[in-house]
């Protein structure tokens, strides 16, 4: 699952609109509908507005090869 669909399976959770995370979050509005739709790129500081306002984190991890 990519990051888009889980947004907007989040985003539907809670009941808000696309419009509404784009005015909470700060974002345009065809920011988040790309997102969801697997279309867009957007910058860690982006993302990282539009998971604040879904109640969700940025976690980085890093593989270990052996």
């Amino acid at each position: 699952m990519d990051i888009g669909s889980i947004i907007k399976e989040r985003r539907a959770l809670l009941g808000i609109s696309q419009q509404d995370l784009a005015d909470f979050s700060g974002v345009g509005i065809s920011t988040v509908k790309d997102l969801e739709r697997g279309m867009g790129n957007p910058s860690l500081q982006t993302l990282q507005k539009i998971l604040d306002v879904v109640g969700m984190e940025i976690v980085i991890q890093r593989k270990q090869t052996v």
